[in-house]
């Protein structure tokens, strides 16, 4: 990176933001913050500390129970930008985006 920065505190944000320094030693996945990848790592540890009060499925990451109870409420905010079809969870968006459009 051509980059040049007066300030550490410059270049390190530059480097979070922008180069991905923390890559995870078991699956490769790079991410720009420490704490991220930590929580990250609980998908490998099999840490499913997050329950949900509906039906009792335990998962690893908050945000995946959020996308669960969405399937519970019957809520979809996950709106298609292309056809405004609107899903639950963030992996059928990504599954549509990839197949239809």
């Amino acid at each position: 990176c051509p980059e040049v920065f007066q300030g550490v505190e410059k270049l390190v944000f530059h480097m979070r933001a922008q180069h991905f320094i923390f890559m995870c030693p078991r699956c490769g996945k790079q991410f720009n913050h420490s704490s991220n990848l930590n929580r990250h790592m609980n998908v490998h540890r099999g840490v499913k500390s997050h329950s949900c009060g509906i039906c009792g499925k335990c998962f690893t990451q908050k945000s995946t129970l959020h996308d669960h109870l969405n399937l519970h409420s019957g809520a979809r905010p996950y709106r298609c930008s292309y056809c405004d079809v609107r899903f639950a969870h963030k992996p059928a968006i990504r599954r549509h985006l990839k197949e239809q459009h």
